[in-house]
């Protein structure tokens, strides 16, 4: 709860005018795209067990926000990190497995002023592996806030953090604006659900790592 709490404090403090990404006009019709091919580390851990993380892989993660009015938006993002194949050794033998999750996020934001929105939304969350099969899909409910800050000209430092029961979503980047609508994002996102009906135990599913992507503001 701490560390919570030290983000939202942290990204409450941005202030100015806003540059950035993601995107902080929410007039109608106004709409942002994001892609970021981000190289993930995805990890499994049980009550019985926290597997090593499996190797990681570049995979798409994708959103997009549209502009209602009246200070509202409303956001969709995909993100389906899947491992490379990854040998676990079990009594001498050497097993290669995989591990592909999927989330989904539906979300409402609303814009506080220029730098900070909130946002609530529902998550969707699925874990799959060679071995054990697939779990059951989880829904999430978050609560998150938003926040952005010009650092240089043309360049934003952004930040934003949904938080639920059973759900951390973390994710902080830079921003660098090289076209007009066009700028360049390198940024960290963590993404952990928690107890998802995987049997025999409730499972833990873990996704992280460094991005590197691109977003376009419709004007």
């Amino acid at each position: 709860m701490k560390k919570v709490l030290v983000a939202l404090t942290g990204l409450m403090l941005f202030s100015s005018t806003a540059l950035a990404s993601p995107l902080t006009d929410y007039s109608q019709g106004k709409a942002s795209v994001d892609l970021t091919w981000r190289n993930t580390e995805n990890s499994i851990s049980d009550v019985t067990i926290a597997f090593p993380p499996y190797d990681k892989k570049y995979n798409l993660d994708a959103g997009i926000t549209l502009g209602l009015g009246n200070n509202f938006a409303v956001q969709y993002r995909n993100f389906e990190p899947e491992s490379a194949s990854t040998g676990f050794v079990w009594f001498g033998v050497t097993y290669p497995d995989t591990a592909k999750f999927t989330f989904n996020e539906y979300n409402l934001l609303y814009k506080l002023d220029k730098n900070i929105s909130v946002f609530t939304g529902l998550v969707t969350a699925k874990g799959k592996n060679v071995y054990a099969g697939s779990s059951d899909t989880k829904n999430f409910w978050q609560f998150g806030v938003v926040g952005s800050a010009p650092i240089a000209d043309k360049t934003t430092l952004w930040g934003s953090m949904g938080t639920g029961a059973d759900l951390f979503n973390w994710e902080a980047g830079v921003s660098y604006e090289f076209s007009p609508g066009w700028e360049f994002n390198v940024n960290y996102r963590t993404i952990q659900s928690k107890k998802l009906h995987w049997p025999p135990y409730p499972t833990d599913l873990n996704a992280e790592g460094l991005g590197f992507g691109v977003t376009y503001k419709f004007k």
